[in-house]
């Protein structure tokens, strides 16, 4: 693996301590959908976002065909698309081969 990319892999993958990228904050989105959230503010709670970052990500990734939304009543729920659980699948594996190249790295 090129090094930049490795690095670059790692980087994301760094301690929640660190501020996230807007790409992470996706993921994060994306995951806490497919575990089952659907509501806004469960959404912003369990990816611990604001409301701004939240509607902000949740309209990028709709445009990006990641999410879908329906109106239920007054209520928005909001799941993710078969794309955005293969995208986020796709990113776990990511950081799950970064996370073992640098464990065979670290021998």
């Amino acid at each position: 693996m090129a090094r930049g990319l490795k690095q670059e892999l790692e980087s994301v993958s760094q301690s929640r301590f660190s501020r996230r990228s807007a790409f992470e904050i996706r993921m994060d989105v994306l995951k806490v959908l497919a575990e089952g959230a659907e509501r806004p503010t469960e959404i912003m709670y369990r990816a611990n976002l604001s409301w701004i970052v939240l509607n902000k990500q949740l309209d990028a990734l709709a445009k990006s065909e990641f999410v879908t939304s329906k109106m239920e009543g007054a209520r928005t729920k909001f799941s993710a698309t078969k794309k955005g659980v293969a995208l986020l699948r796709s990113y776990r594996e990511l950081l799950d081969q970064a996370r073992i190249t640098s464990e065979e790295g670290d021998k």
